[in-house]
């Protein structure tokens, strides 16, 4: 699993801006790090631009835990505010699923809750890193800290 999680995640940065206007996609890669789980965490992403400003997204987390397997599953959406022509600012809120299944027992999900924001750079028409802090309300709440990278599809 971790190796095909990590040749996802190379794929992704192998193909080629967070999107910003009405239609366009991107791809990504991320890095987290969750306050409860005390754990960081890869991730890929899609977003798409419903319209110029509102763009929705979905990601996959898997989360480096030795002693379980632990996905979670996002839909999130965000308003971007343009600063200048290079950076970006944005709430975001969004809906998620956590899987958590411990070596040898059985697995569990809990439904949460995502609110916070994040800043995007775009160094080019096809490239941007982004940084975000969140909220997971959630039974064991916490605050997930994370970044990447985007490519323009």
């Amino acid at each position: 699993m971790k190796k095909l999680l990590f040749i996802v995640c190379m794929a992704m940065l192998s193909i080629g801006t967070f999107a910003q206007v009405k239609g366009d996609k991107a791809v990504g890669a991320q890095l987290s790090y969750g306050t409860d789980a005390e754990k960081f965490a890869v991730g890929v992403r899609g977003m798409y631009n419903v319209t110029d400003p509102i763009r929705i997204g979905a990601e996959i987390n898997y989360w480096l835990i030795d002693h379980a397997t632990c996905l979670d599953f996002q839909a999130n959406a965000n308003y971007l505010f343009s600063m200048s022509d290079n950076l970006k600012l944005y709430p975001l809120a969004g809906l998620g699923y956590s899987y958590a299944k411990p070596k040898g027992g059985d697995g569990n999900g809990d439904i949460f809750f995502n609110l916070g924001g994040g800043i995007q750079y775009d160094f080019t028409q096809k490239m941007s890193i982004f940084g975000e802090l969140k909220y997971q309300f959630k039974e064991h709440g916490q605050f997930v800290i994370g970044g990447g990278i985007a490519f323009k599809l």
